[in-house]
């Protein structure tokens, strides 16, 4: 039955509608290689997307599915600490992309990380604090076009339950970034027919990012909760003086809304949907909110191998 949901799982993540992944549904389906009494065990998470179309296009074929997936080989160091190396990778079908782009199927790695995750840091009043270190190695390639060294994510959740799923949590999670070089050349930048870019191919190097953000889970039963999010992403950007490339920061709001599926143990579903607005004008226009062309439908999947 499982090796079969498996399946089932791998078959939807390639083709089904990319959300922010959250340590709380892993940590669920890492508990059934728990109850094996096993100090280790494999677990896959997958986020499939699928985005509206830009402001004016239209598509008139195929749409291309984005979707980033790894493995994660997990060691339970005690009852609450674990260590996982995750092998991450990206599979995006051919079709067309949100900008009415022909694109072709493309399965790259990504960067391959280190995470700790500790599930018990304490308690403020009835609010339960974890927390997860990561550490991201340049094996993607735009992490190695860009020069990037290593990239350390910190993450805290500080999560008040209510009954057995239901729970409303505040996820903080700030980024370090250490880079060779302040600008980079994107060589996948597409182009015209003529040879000119459809866009400038260089690109300032990230300094700093951090995403803060509230997600309620509201169980309607064992099997189903319902899930609204809504938070901030931040990002900082190096100048360049070489380039003439100014630096930056962007600020963009995220809100979504969740069905959580938990179909057996160890294997969890969560289809939804989310709208990204940028703030501050972009390409001359004021901010507007809750534009379809800003919206994604999702797909994320938590599994336990074995």
């Amino acid at each position: 039955m499982l090796k079969k949901a498996l399946v089932f799982t791998l078959a939807l993540s390639c083709f089904a509608p990319f959300a922010l992944a959250q340590e709380r549904e892993e940590s669920m389906v890492m508990s059934a290689g728990e109850s094996m009494r096993r100090n280790w065990n494999v677990t896959l998470f997958s986020i499939a997307s699928l985005s509206n179309m830009s402001y004016g296009k239209t598509a008139n074929s195929t749409r291309s599915v984005d979707s980033y997936s790894y493995f994660g080989f997990n060691y339970k160091i005690d009852s609450d600490t674990k260590f996982s190396v995750r092998v991450p990778f990206i599979y995006n079908t051919a079709g067309q992309n949100e900008y009415a782009d022909q694109v072709s199927s493309v399965l790259d790695l990504q960067d391959v990380h280190f995470a700790y995750s500790k599930y018990d840091l304490g308690y403020i009043g009835d609010v339960d604090i974890s927390g997860n270190v990561k550490l991201y190695m340049p094996t993607s390639e735009y992490s190695q076009n860009s020069k990037l060294v290593t990239k350390l994510r910190f993450e805290v959740y500080f999560e008040y339950s209510i009954g057995r799923f239901s729970s409303i949590t505040y996820g903080v999670k700030p980024d370090i970034y250490w880079q060779r070089q302040t600008a980079y050349y994107d060589p996948n930048t597409p182009q015209w027919e003529d040879g000119t870019f459809k866009k400038d191919p260089r690109g300032t190097t990230k300094q700093y990012s951090f995403e803060h953000f509230v997600e309620g889970v509201i169980d309607i039963n064992r099997y189903f909760s319902v899930k609204p999010k809504a938070g901030f992403d931040e990002d900082w950007y190096y100048s360049s003086d070489a380039e003439q490339l100014e630096g930056n920061h962007v600020t963009k709001v995220r809100a979504g809304l969740g069905l959580e599926m938990r179909v057996m143990r160890g294997l969890t579903f969560t289809a939804g949907v989310q709208n990204t607005t940028s703030l501050g004008s972009y390409k001359g226009k004021d901010v507007t909110w809750m534009q379809p062309e800003n919206t994604e439908y999702t797909l994320m999947t938590n599994a336990f191998i074995f």
